[in-house]
């Protein structure tokens, strides 16, 4: 939000000083702030807008009625917001503040390389803000740019040396470094004394308050989309650094959502998270302690137990092993043979997942992934007669399956960011029809096996990728709490999917209302 250049009165001044000066902007503007402050955001509106009628010239006034709007989750609203940035934007290029906002706007309604272009023309009006330069770093960062954003955080941080979105940032980005030493430190920098975090309310009336347990690591759900912030007001507790030196007050919150969902990654961070679930009386959202089990050589062992069901041979392996040559005795023993997948724990999006095709190469590739620890895993060859490897996503939410996406490529590892469904239109057909006609896409023995995989799982929200065989098996490849609902790019050709995506997301906001404990 812009800044106010005034202190706020009492509201039976103010609407007295309305009735007194009826044209004077200024108390309509002060009243609407104090309105929205207190959470009256319908009365808020109606006097932001009384303000700009008295006083159309004013680019700040109009600059804060869009502030309001792009708070809003109605369409209308936030396509009044971005024309508002714009205008003023052509008559004043150089507000630095407005192309701030409306890339916060662009970011958050999904169009991220504009939100990029914009944050980034921020910064060439003003280079010396520290923010500006963490806002940049972050929509770099989601979109993969970890060099880009590692400039612009330590940018961040010369401006700013207690900027926490910065050291929080820099966290992310060691770690996939494999930078351990330098991950914590930015870790500690950034939670120790901000583990508990309330968001702004944005409502009409009054909230509910939500309690989210999330983790210091990379293993957290992104949760926003995912919640109604209409009907939320939502404080983050990070678990590893409750203890310094915020105290969390369970009681005060009426659900709890635990968003800590890599079981490999963060164990440490579920174990804590469950000892404040257990102490809890409201309703907990994926309960960490069935989080704990979905690691993926756990799941290996107990999902490959399920009818219709193929999980991939998979062993933990040290690099000691692989030096002392015993590890091809434990592949050996574990039924793995070459071709073989290795990858690190706890890292996602194919980072540190590599093909290895003969012995011989075993050894040297492993040494470069980064942990002690590594997971040998059978390759699933999930092509059908084309020579296509599929890849599926359905979530499981409240107990239902929602068919998310299928990806398809000419490659083995397949994520939808690098496959060529943009390019292909026969890719995106078939995509269309698996989410159109979910169980005749699927069959009836592969989606008797994914329910079967949903119960054993026993998560409130969670997600399924798997590939078919010919026989119509289910070639799992991964199942837990990390998946998240991502809307489409706004191009046309995404149109097929937006009515999946909304109905997924229906049933999370569904399944939050309904868990609500009521209040005391």
């Amino acid at each position: 939000m812009i800044n106010r250049p005034f202190d706020i009165e009492t509201e039976p001044s103010l609407r007295h000083a309305i009735e007194l000066a009826p044209e004077n902007a200024a108390n309509y503007e002060k009243l609407a702030l104090l309105l929205e402050i207190s959470g009256r955001r319908n009365e808020a509106e109606h006097f932001r807008r009384a303000a700009v009628s008295r006083n159309a010239a004013s680019q700040q006034l109009r600059l804060n009625l869009a502030d309001h709007l792009a708070d809003s989750h109605k369409e209308e609203d936030l396509a009044e917001a971005k024309a508002i940035y714009l205008d003023a934007l052509n008559s004043t290029p150089t507000h630095y503040a407005a192309w701030n906002n409306l890339a916060k706007l662009l970011f958050k309604t999904g169009y991220t390389s504009a939100a990029q272009t914009a944050y980034s023309a921020a910064i060439a009006y003003c280079p010396d803000d520290a923010k500006l330069h963490a806002n940049l770093a972050q929509v770099l960062l989601y979109r993969e740019e970890s060099d880009a954003a590692e400039k612009h955080f330590i940018e961040a941080l010369a401006l700013d040396p207690a900027l926490t979105e910065a050291h929080q940032g820099l966290a992310c980005i060691f770690y996939r470094k494999n930078d351990e030493e330098k991950a914590r430190y930015h870790r500690d920098k950034g939670y120790g004394g901000q583990a508990i975090v309330t968001s702004a309310w944005h409502g009409h009336n009054k909230p509910v308050p939500l309690l989210i347990l999330a983790s210091a690591m990379e293993g957290n759900l992104p949760w926003r989309l995912l919640t109604d912030d209409a009907l939320f007001q939502s404080t983050v507790a990070t678990v590893e650094y409750l203890d310094r030196p915020q105290k969390l007050d369970l009681a005060s919150y009426r659900l709890i959502f635990n968003v800590i969902g890599d079981a490999d990654l963060c164990m440490t961070g579920l174990e804590m998270a469950n000892n404040l679930a257990a102490k809890a009386s409201a309703p907990v959202i994926n309960m960490p302690a069935a989080v704990l089990r979905t690691g993926r050589l756990e799941n290996s062992l107990r999902l490959s137990r399920l009818p219709g069901v193929k999980t991939p041979r998979m062993t933990a392996i040290s690099k000691t092993d692989l030096g002392s040559g015993s590890a091809m005795q434990k592949l050996t023993e574990n039924g793995l043979a070459f071709p073989l997948l290795i990858r690190a724990p706890g890292f996602h999006g194919g980072h540190h997942f590599v093909r290895i095709e003969s012995p011989d190469k075993l050894h040297e590739i492993a040494q470069g992934l980064p942990g002690d620890s590594l997971l040998a895993m059978e390759w699933l060859d999930s092509r059908n007669d084309d020579a296509l490897f599929r890849k599926y996503r359905v979530m499981a939410i409240d107990g239902v399956l929602y068919p998310l996406h299928m990806a398809v490529s000419a490659q083995w590892k397949v994520h939808y960011f690098s496959s060529d469904m943009a390019d292909n239109l026969s890719y995106r057909a078939q995509e269309q029809a698996f989410l159109e006609d979910f169980t005749a896409a699927m069959g009836e023995k592969a989606l008797s096996a994914l329910e079967r995989i949903a119960q054993t799982l026993e998560l409130d929200y969670c997600g399924i990728d798997f590939g078919l065989d010919k026989s119509g098996r289910v070639l799992l490849y991964e199942a837990n709490a990390t998946m998240a609902i991502v809307p489409p790019g706004h191009e046309k050709h995404w149109d097929y999917k937006r009515a999946s995506i909304d109905k997924a997301l229906a049933a999370v906001k569904k399944m939050f209302a309904k868990r609500i404990v009521p209040p005391a």
